[in-house]
């Protein structure tokens, strides 16, 4: 198994559980304790691991958000927001975990890497509102938690058994752009 493989079965095992000990982390990902240890000596480094991957695909994710705001106009917006939230579904279970541990949330690096992908995000939220496509009444942090928390939803739903990975897509989207949309004529 990849690295990458394994630290975002490990998070998927760690939103479950976020007290999981080595070796239920290394039974949860179909793997021994002995070969996880091999990889990540500590429970600790792998967190650490874990939440560094998170930052990295997230950064990743961003990559339709970087629309040059004198270009920009509302289509191009359009399908950059849905690049966006298609881009960040994957992404939901390492979002699940990092943004609910202590360990996580006190790492400096890890703070620094959710600051710099806040701005990014907020610039581009901004931009929507600018140019009509996102509701002016809701401050675009809000619009981005927003998001962030249909899509923990999404990656709840799925682990539970209540809702489709195939379908996740399509709810997460229709129900962010039906709420961060400004009302119809």
């Amino acid at each position: 198994m990849r690295d990458e493989e394994l630290l975002d079965a490990v998070a998927r095992v760690l939103a479950s559980d976020h007290s999981a000990s080595m070796l239920q982390i290394a039974s949860g990902v179909g793997t021994s304790r002995a070969t996880l240890s091999r990889r990540y000596a500590t429970r600790e480094a792998l967190i650490k691991a874990v939440a560094a991957r998170s930052i990295e695909v997230v950064d990743g994710c961003l990559a339709p958000a970087g629309l040059h705001p004198d270009s920009a106009d509302a289509a191009s917006f359009d399908a950059a927001l849905e690049e966006l939230v298609v881009a960040l579904l994957p992404a939901a279970h390492l979002y699940e975990f990092t943004s609910r541990d202590a360990t996580v949330l006190a790492d400096p690096a890890f703070r620094a890497g959710i600051e710099r992908q806040d701005r990014r995000a907020l610039a581009f939220l901004a931009l929507g509102q600018r140019l009509g496509r996102l509701r002016v009444d809701l401050p675009p942090y809000w619009i981005w938690y927003s998001l962030w928390g249909l899509l923990d939803a999404a990656a709840e739903g799925v682990r539970d058994g209540h809702l489709a990975r195939r379908e996740i897509g399509r709810l997460v989207l229709t129900s962010f752009l039906t709420g961060a949309r400004p009302p119809g004529p």
